[in-house]
């Protein structure tokens, strides 16, 4: 949609996120908008702190007209971009994290590009699935009818959705978005993630985006599948030079990315659970527990599938982590570690040489210190949007840590 052609519109939702992921807007008239983009619209940036609220103030939203899209009943949204009062940009703001980070990295991050498998649940008003389990079952009903409605609807705002099917789980769904660069991506999944949610709501549903809503089902996972051109990738699908490096150096920093990548307490109720879900910083051709997997493809198809994040995770910080962490890698020339392959009996993380490869963190305390231990990832970010996030999300790992749940009252209340 052109900025010049807001015939139909009557107002335009400025989009952005804060330092979680969550997504904020402010609507402003769309006879506004033209000033919007030239000197950014007041607002109150304490909210792009999320949880971890502080006194911000006085901050503006300068929108991307390159995103406006019409959203039907008169309204058009614009994903946002965050400056300070002065009109700078402000570093805090996870989309300009992004930004800074593929400026640093000059040609990676320019030719970066990554498509997206996102996962997620639908379920009733009271809380049961929306339908029965089945992996890629073809039986229509309304859950997948209504993710269809979804894609067309991507589809008319001009992203690419490869597929849908039915995940394992009961009601659990998965839509997969086609290749797009680093900000793209990020600003796609959150316009996905917001779509599904509000489709959901108009047809009596909740779609929920956790990492594990339903003990002893499925978890669900966000794999990305990474090309950097041609250069990670030979026409056979082996892996060039940089290509090793790269991989090497999301191996490397895979224990402080998984604060990014797997960002709740719920998170690790996903992670180290099952076939699906990596425990370890290995990589392979075909093992569905490693954390980093090269497709079967050759030439230009050829993917690095990085397996490890959940939907919970704020994408343009997770996408700034695996540049950032993959550019260390080709600037070091970082060794890879043997390919760890999955077995006929199944891939065994006990089995794996501990010398050789980490296990990835048990829980949001553990990988937070290790995000804040990792010198490339900490200098890759804003103090204060880093200080933030983590203080934001210790206070969370706290709070759980305080509860008493039913197991713990069925477990010990009598037996203790």
């Amino acid at each position: 949609m052109s900025m010049s052609d807001l015939t139909g519109i009557s107002w335009v939702r400025l989009s952005f996120v804060d330092v979680f992921g969550t997504g904020h807007a402010m609507l402003i008239p769309a006879s506004h908008f033209e000033a919007a983009v030239e000197a950014g619209v007041p607002f109150d940036g304490s909210s792009l702190e999320g949880r971890a609220r502080f006194i911000e103030t006085d901050m503006r939203l300068l929108p991307d007209p390159s995103t406006l899209v019409p959203t039907g009943d008169g309204v058009a949204r614009a994903v946002c971009v965050v400056l300070t009062e002065d009109s700078q940009p402000w570093a805090g703001d996870p989309r300009t994290a992004l930004a800074l980070v593929l400026d640093q990295t000059g040609d990676l991050g320019e030719q970066y590009t990554v498509a997206s498998e996102l996962e997620f649940y639908l379920l009733g008003e009271t809380g049961e699935p929306i339908d029965a389990p089945g992996y890629f079952i073809e039986a229509e009903g309304p859950g997948i009818r209504m993710v269809r409605e979804v894609a067309d609807k991507l589809a008319a705002w001009g992203l690419t959705v490869d597929s849908i099917h039915h995940e394992a789980g009961p009601g659990q769904f998965e839509i997969d978005l086609a290749a797009l660069p680093a900000i793209e991506a990020a600003d796609a999944l959150v316009l996905t993630k917001q779509a599904i949610r509000e489709a959901a709501s108009a047809a009596g549903m909740v779609a929920t985006f956790m990492a594990r809503p339903i003990a002893g089902e499925a978890g669900s996972g966000l794999h990305l599948h990474q090309r950097v051109a041609d250069r990670l990738a030979e026409t056979d699908g082996s892996l060039t030079s940089d290509g090793r490096a790269f991989v090497a150096g999301q191996l490397a920093h895979a224990r402080g990315l998984c604060a990014l990548a797997c960002p709740t307490v719920n998170s690790y109720k996903r992670l180290h659970a099952g076939p699906e879900a990596p425990g370890m910083a290995v990589w392979a051709h075909a093992n569905r527990g490693a954390l980093i997997r090269l497709s079967p493809s050759g030439g230009d198809g050829a993917t690095i599938e990085y397996r490890c994040p959940d939907p919970s995770t704020n994408p343009y910080l997770l996408f700034a982590g695996l540049i950032i962490s993959a550019a260390h890698g080709i600037g070091s020339q970082l060794e890879l570690p043997p390919a760890f392959e999955e077995q006929i009996g199944g891939f065994d993380p006990a089995a794996v040489d501990s010398s050789r490869a980490e296990p990835l963190p048990r829980d949001l305390e553990e990988s937070l210190s290790a995000l804040q231990n990792d010198d490339v990832l900490v200098d890759a970010f804003d103090p204060l949007l880093l200080s933030r996030l983590v203080d934001g999300r210790r206070a969370e790992a706290s709070e759980y840590g305080e509860q008493v749940t039913p197991w713990e009252i069925d477990m010990y209340l009598e037996d203790a």
